[in-house]
């Protein structure tokens, strides 16, 4: 995914969302099982320090959910149906979504994130503004031939 995509800000906050929350569950078909344990793996390898690690639950929807599960309050939501909008939206199907959250969670892990000041990435720092990135989304759609 480019910079210049729409959903980039999206997929880039819901990966920092994923790197600085504890007790998260991540719910989606049954193959990202094996991807959410590779990613605990990987956020223990890179933050030793971490004691609260990502756990899978099984969604039978090409849908991927992210909840903070000590509070069962939705945070993220990658797929094609529109959520509430205290909810971050990504919207791709739950495959493609996935490959390219991994790969941005990897590149803030290796920068050190969320441990570093600045390197999450433009407006890292700043709070989430979900009315205007699901705007700009849907502006960018319109313009679409």
């Amino acid at each position: 995914m480019r910079i210049t995509d729409p959903r980039w800000p999206a997929a880039r906050e819901l990966s920092r969302i994923i790197l600085r929350t504890d007790d998260l569950l991540i719910q989606g078909p049954s193959w990202l099982k094996e991807h959410v344990q590779r990613l605990s793996i990987q956020l223990g390898d890179v933050q030793p320090s971490r004691t609260s690690f990502p756990t899978f639950g099984l969604n039978t929807t090409d849908e991927i959910h992210i909840t903070a599960s000590t509070s069962e309050r939705a945070l993220a939501v990658c797929g094609l149906t529109e959520p509430s909008i205290d909810v971050l939206w990504f919207p791709m199907t739950a495959k493609d979504a996935w490959g390219i959250i991994a790969s941005m969670t990897s590149d803030l892990l290796d920068a050190g994130y969320p441990g570093c000041l600045g390197c999450g990435g433009p407006q890292s720092e700043q709070a989430w503004n979900e009315l205007e990135s699901r705007k700009t989304m849907m502006q960018s759609h319109e313009k679409e031939p």
